[in-house]
């Protein structure tokens, strides 16, 4: 019973000191240096509440070393909060183009899906929302769209 007691207590400081290590691992900084971004999606001056927003960079780079794009989800009072994949909460400076699509499911057929914007919030050929994340705090001016 003592051997027990006593593998079972060296086992618990190897599993934290295991999990502490892959904590601190995966917490490792980002080589992309990301600001806060902050905004607000209203549409017919109402919260579009599950709405996606996307900040694509405005200039591609012909180097391949594009900006990341970064992408945040409408919140039941319309604000959003952008993040960057695999980078963090925030995103580049720089300029961006957004596009909002905000999806909704058909009553009719469930398996359809259907955008509850005009398709002119979604364009990435000719965009009409443009965007520059400056270093520092972001706090976006709300994007009020219209049909």
């Amino acid at each position: 019973m003592k051997l027990r007691e006593t593998g079972s207590v060296r086992f618990v400081p190897i599993v934290l000191v295991c999990a502490l290590a892959t904590a601190l691992t995966s917490c490792s900084k980002s080589s992309v240096k990301l600001y806060p971004v902050h905004g607000q999606v209203l549409f017919k001056d109402q919260p579009a509440e599950g709405a996606q927003v996307v900040f694509r960079p405005a200039q591609e780079s012909g180097e391949g070393q594009n900006p990341p794009m970064a992408y945040g989800t409408v919140e039941k009072d319309g604000k959003f909060t952008l993040r960057t994949d695999s980078h963090g909460e925030g995103a580049p400076a720089g300029d961006y183009v957004v596009l909002i699509t905000w999806y909704d499911t058909d009553p009719r057929d469930p398996e359809k899906h259907f955008n509850k914007l005009p398709a002119k919030y979604a364009d990435q050929l000719n965009p009409v929302l443009k965007v520059t994340v400056k270093e520092g705090n972001n706090d976006l001016e709300p994007f009020r769209l219209k049909s």
